[in-house]
């Protein structure tokens, strides 16, 4: 063979090679399923801070600074209220170790048909300040007239409207008890000592800014203190937390022993309790 045919086959060849290269190639934008995965481009760091710059702000708020959630009609249940017990019948030993006090009480009754205080209607104001120390003012709110008793000690006197005597103390006792009916040392034994079973216990208070525990009553049975008839009686009662009565308000209607009828009222407040209290001699 010349070679002019050697160099016609080796033509031949070279161009039947090259037909079958390239109708083995795939597309450029297809990747044969065996062969490695196409690298991704990482995005520039500045397009990054870009889009986090532009990203939108949550809508929920902080979970600190979020608002409290509101409650519903919840009924909240107190603790139950236990009264202390035997306050009423040591009330009267707790008042007699006070060191000193002052009270004022008043027993009044109104008439029904014309409003006015009657006759027998009351205020009383002491000063207790200490063992043998006391000093008394009745008014008969009715008349107007007054009593008043000083004792300091061993000393007595005794004034009538304004009218002043020394007396023996044993008459000014004497005098003092006729005036003390209604004072608390002798009301709360004569009365109000009963009142426990037929009070209702509503909580502690502050009465004049000391700590007490109020009651809430119907006590009607006045005894000796009330010459007619009571109905529909009722009120208030606080004793201090430290056992002593601190205050009493109640109110009745009655019918007096002539047969008028009216409105009957009887307080009672102490005050001024363990303070320094000085009496001194009228003359």
């Amino acid at each position: 063979m010349n070679a002019r045919s050697w160099w016609m086959l080796l033509v031949v060849g070279i161009l039947a090679l090259l037909m079958a290269a390239c109708g083995s190639e795939e597309p450029a934008d297809e990747v044969a399923a065996d062969g490695p995965a196409p690298e991704i481009a990482s995005p520039d760091t500045a397009e990054l801070e870009d889009v986090a710059d532009e990203s939108v702000e949550p809508s929920v708020e902080p979970a600190d600074e979020a608002p409290l959630p509101t409650i519903g009609a919840v009924d909240v249940v107190d603790e139950p209220l236990v009264p202390p017990e035997g306050v009423f019948s040591g009330a009267t030993a707790a008042l007699d170790e006070l060191d000193s006090y002052r009270y004022t009480t008043l027993f009044t009754f109104v008439g029904e048909d014309d409003g006015a205080v009657e006759s027998g209607s009351i205020e009383l104001t002491g000063v207790i300040a200490g063992e043998g120390r006391l000093h008394l003012m009745w008014r008969d709110l009715g008349d107007d007239r007054l009593l008043e008793v000083i004792r300091i000690d061993d000393q007595a006197w005794i004034a009538e409207d304004g009218e002043w005597s020394a007396v023996p103390t044993l008459v000014a006792d004497a005098m003092s008890q006729a005036v003390l009916i209604y004072a608390p040392s002798v009301a709360w034994g004569g009365v109000f000592g009963g009142l426990e079973a037929t009070s209702t216990y509503v909580g502690r208070e502050s009465v004049g800014g000391t700590p007490a525990h109020h009651y809430t009553s119907t006590y009607a049975q006045w005894g000796g203190y009330w010459a007619g008839e009571l109905t529909n009686a009722s009120g208030d009662v606080w004793i201090a937390e430290a056992g002593y009565p601190l205050k009493y308000s109640f109110t009745a209607s009655g019918t007096d022993d002539e047969g008028d009828s009216g409105l009957v009222t009887w307080t009672m407040e102490l005050r001024d309790i363990n303070e320094i209290l000085v009496i001194e001699p009228p003359l």
